[in-house]
């Protein structure tokens, strides 16, 4: 009877456990950020909500053209405001130096604390928007697609 009674406990500790993990590691919240404010990682998949580039896409372009970079007081109104990139193109943000805001607004929000050096995914056709966290922060967008999808004549406002 005794051994039921410790192994119920334990279960119920467990479960006690995971609510609290889940609301405490929850993209956005303060546990969160300071995950990625120590250098851990937020870029994995799993934990964290952030897409990933498909297997076979390429490289085309990249803003702004090396060996320039944004900062903070370079960034594009455009990328700080909700935007999206067409059909089939997909995005990383490579954050070189700094801290920077990468928020994805749809299906849900999610919000990521992007820290140096990190990359944050863009999916096609997903509003989304960036906001320096710091003054010393350098970023660049690369754009990637998959081979064979077409001629690429993009025009971004802004950039």
């Amino acid at each position: 009877m005794e051994k039921e009674h410790y192994l119920l406990w334990i279960l119920v500790a467990v479960g006690i456990i995971a609510v609290a993990s889940a609301k405490l590691f929850k993209p956005g919240s303060t546990a969160f950020s300071t995950l990625g404010s120590h250098g851990l990682s937020m870029n994995a998949p799993g934990l964290t909500g952030m897409p990933t580039l498909p297997v076979g896409v390429v490289k085309y372009s990249q803003v702004p053209k090396p060996p320039k970079t944004f900062t903070a007081d370079t960034i594009p109104k455009g990328l700080l405001k909700q935007h999206n990139t067409k059909a089939g193109t997909w995005g990383i943000i490579d954050v070189r130096r700094g801290r920077l805001e990468y928020q994805i607004n749809e299906p849900e929000r999610l919000v990521f604390e992007l820290q140096a050096p990190a990359k944050g995914v863009i999916e096609p056709r997903v509003l989304h928007q960036v906001k320096a966290l710091t003054n010393d922060v350098e970023f660049v967008v690369e754009f990637y697609r998959m081979p064979g999808t077409g001629p690429v004549n993009e025009k971004r406002e802004g950039l």
